[in-house]
């Protein structure tokens, strides 16, 4: 009787590792055979919860849409776009949920800081001729700039 019960755990055991193998293979072919995306280092990803953008360019303007600045202020336009797009399409993307997104500060706010030490956060969004730009009336004695977006690393802006 004894001898039985032995065969029968021994069964049970070998059919219960057996029922395992497949399902970890499985799970390892699952991981090996799954294709990562490829990432474009050449620009640095935004990851927010709308989508991920890149900073396409940056650059100092006189006035957008009637807007100058006040004096001993610039404005900046940072560039957006997503990656691997040249510049974002107006007919797909949301400029409403984009502000929806900026303004949600829960995790904090979108700014730009300068060299001098200031904090600017953004006043405009929007499109900019063809282009999609954030705009931010900075110190005009800032030499240097920095984003800071929550959730990414602080990103140095080059102004061109």
């Amino acid at each position: 009787m004894k001898s039985i019960v032995k065969i029968l755990v021994l069964v049970a055991l070998f059919s219960v590792s057996a029922c395992n193998a497949p399902l970890a293979a499985t799970e390892e072919s699952k991981a090996v055979d799954t294709p990562t995306p490829e990432i474009d280092t050449a620009q640095p990803v935004l990851k927010t919860s709308m989508c991920d953008f890149v900073i396409v360019s940056a650059r100092f303007v006189d006035e957008v849409h009637g807007t100058k600045p006040n004096h001993g202020e610039k404005i900046l336009l940072v560039i957006l776009s997503q990656p691997r797009l040249e510049q974002l399409d107006p007919a797909t993307f949301s400029l409403e949920a984009f502000d929806k997104m900026v303004h949600d500060t829960t995790k904090g706010p979108i700014y730009i800081q300068g060299s001098d030490g200031s904090e600017t956060i953004s006043t405009m969004g929007g499109w900019v001729d063809e282009e999609f730009a954030m705009g931010f009336k900075v110190p005009a004695t800032a030499e240097t700039y920095t984003l800071y977006w929550p959730d990414n690393p602080p990103m140095d802006i080059a102004v061109e």
